[in-house]
């Protein structure tokens, strides 16, 4: 009897420390069921409100869905086999316009259907290599702009495609990169941005009956490059709001009066607390009296509303005011709105808020893959100084239950450059978390988010002072106690990927290893193989061929590639028009003629970037492994 009540104890005893310790070391959840979390995003009315589309993964790729009222089941619009890369309903017809691509080509086919997904047909002559952009439904329906470059390879022209006649006509044509903007309410003017580098470009007011084009955006494009981005006309079409950062480091609030050819920067009260803060977004009601502002506060999102007949803000309900905003959209009558709101904790959900009548209504249920959502984990936005006293922000992610070990850490590089690592929802993140990683997303110089001058710090002959950015963020890194320091991978896509090879090949006794998705390895084969549309936008940022070629190879990756030590893992999508995907077998040949360990996986149906829900359940478990094998347990 007592050996009976001694193993009885005993069990309990044992039972007790193996439920304290799992969750210390063990992971309750599976990478696929991480992966297979999903939100709602991208939510616009149908013509008449009685609907709500938004796109959605739930099929393996991005599909349109829709309710016909907040909180009912989803019904699936489009079947496509490939994913949807954008839509808009028309605004007085039961139409969509789809868009498109064929395994992430980014060369988007223009498709309309009815409003449940019927009758779909492509409009566009699928030409190689054609791009095709949409921009703006007329007020009345009857016709649509977009940017194309089937004229020359290397500029966007303007269209408008009848959809009475089925007719598409150019309406403006330049050797640049143009897009169509927002169109006045009577249809008489269409407002054309007209790019010439990622950080300077210029709006034009273009006569829809007389064909004529006005600039509306004098600045010193050379000495004081700008930006300007326009949101919406007023309702009397007298004026015209946009965003800028013209004489200003920061994004703010501009109002251009067409009569007068004058500029105003409105200095709202509801925004003085974010004065050193960016503009991100404007967004105006279909009646154009209510207006949402969202700023960028050092990657946070805050929003206000303004109601422009009275001059005062309309307080918006808190449980609305997250810090991560993925959507706002209006309804094209009455008094409603949809916000997209996302945490770190939680994927995106829509609602739907009536502000006269003060309701609030969830229109979609997140899918967490059975995951308990008290496991996900929110980050802390830190910052370090740089190896030039600057100071660089960043947002760091700690395990739960770390029980005072040393843990495993992934420094994870944004795109672009001109990017920003933002708070909000990574599936991936959480299980790395879980796993035991500790994750860092620095937003280093050339990040946008924080003003001009921060975002142009690392231009042509500044391009590694970003990747020092990194080592000084290591250094950082030896001040935080539970972080093992011989324990460091980098991670990155797209720009990103450049700057993990970057990391590799300056600092390789950093780095445990190191995982480069989609990535520049030379900037020269780069800068020759790229898209025809995006090689004088690329030139402006990196530095141009005529001019910089000597200096691109000597901060190219795969010229230093016998620096690397760290076993690398490459993936890249066949079919990628922004970084071709020799940039990935090029750096992967090098290495392993160099006696180095990489792993190189090619996606034959992706592009820029994997997309598809079998690509991603297949690679992920490979970098989980990839990471494990070469850092956490090394």
């Amino acid at each position: 009897m007592k050996r009976y009540k001694y193993n009885f104890i005993l069990s309990v005893l044992i039972f007790s420390v193996i439920t304290f310790i799992l969750p210390l070391y063990s992971q309750q959840y599976s990478i696929e069921q991480y992966l297979n979390i999903r939100g709602a995003v991208s939510p616009k009315y149908s013509f008449d409100d009685g609907k709500i589309y938004f796109l959605m993964n739930s099929t393996g790729t991005s599909q349109i869905w829709s309710v016909n009222k907040p909180g009912v089941d989803p019904v699936q619009v489009t079947d496509f086999k490939e994913r949807i890369t954008g839509y808009s309903p028309n605004p007085v017809k039961d139409i969509i316009l789809a868009q498109s691509d064929e395994g992430g080509s980014e060369y988007s086919q223009f498709y309309l259907m009815n409003g449940s997904g019927s009758d779909v047909r492509m409009i566009t002559d699928a030409a190689p290599k054609v791009i095709y952009g949409f921009g703006r439904w007329s007020e009345d329906g009857s016709y649509f702009t977009y940017y194309s470059n089937k004229r020359t390879p290397y500029f966007y022209d303007i269209y408008v495609y009848n959809l009475e006649s089925g007719l598409s006509e150019m309406i403006f044509s330049s050797d640049h990169t143009n897009y169509p903007s927002v169109i006045s309410n009577d249809g008489s003017k269409l407002v054309i941005t007209r790019s010439y580098s990622t950080y300077d470009n210029d709006i034009y007011l273009y006569d829809m009956v007389t064909k004529q084009t006005e600039l509306i955006s004098t600045h010193d494009n050379f000495n004081e490059p700008a930006e300007f981005y326009a949101a919406s006309f007023d309702a009397p079409g007298e004026n015209l709001y946009f965003i800028s950062n013209s004489k200003s480091d920061l994004f703010r609030v501009g109002i251009y009066n067409i009569k007068d050819r004058t500029v105003l920067y409105p200095d709202y009260e509801f925004l003085k607390n974010y004065r050193n803060r960016e503009v991100s977004r404007l967004v105006f009601s279909d009646d154009k009296t209510k207006l949402i502002v969202q700023v960028n506060d050092e990657g946070y999102d805050r929003i206000f509303m303004y109601d422009l007949n009275t001059s005062k803000e309309i307080n918006i309900p808190d449980k609305l005011k997250t810090l991560s905003i993925t959507a706002l959209s209006f309804s094209n009558k009455g008094s409603k709105v949809i916000i997209g709101v996302n945490s770190a904790a939680n994927p995106s959900i829509l609602y739907q808020w009536d502000y006269s009548a003060g309701k609030i209504d969830q229109v979609t249920e997140p899918y967490l893959g059975g995951i308990d959502p008290s496991t996900f984990i929110e980050p802390e936005l830190i910052s370090y100084i740089s190896y030039d006293s600057l100071k660089i922000p960043a947002f760091i992610y700690k395990p739960k239950n770390t029980s005072g070990k040393k843990m495993p850490c992934i420094i994870s590089i944004h795109g672009g450059p001109e990017g920003q690592a933002t708070y909000g929802f990574a599936p991936i993140y959480q299980y790395l978390l879980s796993a035991g990683y500790v994750i860092v997303e620095p937003n280093v110089r050339g990040s946008t988010g924080y003003g001009k001058i921060f975002a142009s710090m690392d231009n042509v002959r500044n391009r590694e002072n970003s990747v020092r950015d990194i080592a000084s963020l290591v250094d950082h890194l030896r001040t935080i106690s539970y972080i093992d320091m011989d324990k460091i991978a980098v991670y990155g896509g797209s720009y990103g990927g450049y700057m993990v090879l970057a990391c590799l090949t300056l600092y390789p006794q950093l780095f445990a290893a190191g995982i480069d998705v989609v990535g520049i390895s030379n900037f020269v084969t780069f800068l020759q193989n790229t898209g025809d549309y995006r090689k004088n936008n690329r030139a402006s940022e990196y530095g141009s061929l005529d001019n910089d070629r000597e200096f691109l190879e000597s901060i190219s990756p795969l010229k230093k590639v016998n620096n690397i030590t760290a076993p690398l893992m490459i993936i890249h999508g066949r079919n990628d028009p922004r970084v071709p995907v020799s940039e990935a077998e090029q750096m992967y040949d090098a290495i392993i003629a160099n006696g180095g360990i990489s792993e190189l996986h090619i996606y034959e149906d992706e592009g820029h970037g994997i997309s598809k829900q079998k690509n991603r359940l297949d690679i992920y478990p490979k970098i989980v492994k990839f990471l494990d094998k070469n850092v956490k347990d090394k």
